[in-house]
């Protein structure tokens, strides 16, 4: 029992440095490569390289092993990626959307999914039924016309609308879903602590999932610099590997936006209650429909226009 218990402290803070620690190795590693021309050798070294090869034979080569593994920590934690705050550079799917739009226009625009837009469709992706669904929304209402929060590519399509319609729920059916949402992105990080001192087991999967998704980020960005520094030498056939390790990248990505959705999940299910939405709502409830209309007329205007003909509620 006593085993498990120290197991269970010591298992994050393993997962705290292993990120930082490996992609330092890998920053080592390109230093190396691109510098070690010009390291002298142990029998020519003089002044502070000269000291450095004396240290390294007082201490034995466990010690020097020991000293080079804390620089690379250092090196890692100086230059840690959180998988958090790259998930904006990977926005294909709106770019696109955007140049199919361009080209074959607005009257055919709806025959494509907007991903800048929550639109819901009875998939194995959703958690929640077609008749729940519709009783929340207006009558003259579709999540076509509902835009994701400028924090939304930091979710999964399915857990947005999972919380889109947590929120209908305790705010009522005049609630402007795009607003409050936003207010909620604010607070997305801080519930990450309170689920710490509210379910320490729900915690334990949201810590692994953004500990996978640094560790992906980090070591594929500093992969790709060391493919590169190594092609740069010659071996040009080696820049055909950086999407590999840019690859790699998009995949914490990925885990990073499942680590949010724990946290979405933990609030739609009433395991954490979220204080921006208590008591955002009140305030963001809508005066009357016309008003909800003149929302959804601004969401969907400049690039974002709907198209010209046929019904854009989803079937």
């Amino acid at each position: 029992m006593q085993a498990d218990y120290m197991l269970a402290n010591l298992l994050p803070g393993i997962r705290e440095i292993r990120a930082p620690l490996a992609a330092g190795y890998i920053w080592l590693l390109v230093l190396w490569i691109s510098f070690s021309e010009y390291i002298p050798r142990r029998v020519s070294a003089h002044g502070a390289w000269k000291s450095m090869y004396q240290l390294s034979s007082i201490v034995g080569t466990t010690a020097t092993l020991a000293g080079v593994t804390f620089a690379a920590y250092l090196i890692g934690c100086l230059l840690e990626i959180r998988a958090r705050s790259i998930v904006h550079w990977f926005r294909f799917s709106e770019w696109w959307w955007s140049a199919r739009q361009r080209i074959l226009g607005n009257p055919l625009a709806g025959e494509l999914e907007n991903p800048r837009m929550l639109r819901w469709v009875e998939t194995s992706e959703t958690s929640r039924g077609a008749a729940e669904l519709h009783s929340l929304l207006l009558p003259d209402e579709s999540f076509t016309y509902v835009r994701r929060p400028a924090w939304g590519s930091r979710a999964s399509r399915s857990a947005l609308i999972d919380l889109a319609i947590h929120i209908r729920k305790i705010g009522g059916r005049r609630v402007d879903l795009h607003s409050a949402m936003g207010r909620f992105g604010d607070e997305l990080d801080q519930l990450a602590i309170r689920l710490q001192a509210r379910n320490v087991e729900i915690y334990g999967t949201y810590d692994r999932a953004a500990a996978e998704a640094d560790l992906r980020v980090n070591v594929g960005f500093s992969a790709s610099v060391l493919i590169g520094a190594i092609a740069a030498r010659g071996n040009f056939d080696l820049f055909l590997l950086i999407p590999c390790a840019w690859f790699l990248v998009a995949r914490g990505r990925q885990k990073a936006r499942e680590a949010n959705d724990i946290l979405i999940q933990a609030v739609v299910s009433g395991e954490l209650e979220s204080g921006i939405l208590s008591s955002a709502l009140p305030q963001l409830a809508t005066a009357s429909s016309s008003s909800m209309g003149r929302d959804n007329e601004a969401a969907t205007g400049g690039d974002l226009d709907p198209p010209t003909g046929g019904d854009p509620d989803p079937a």
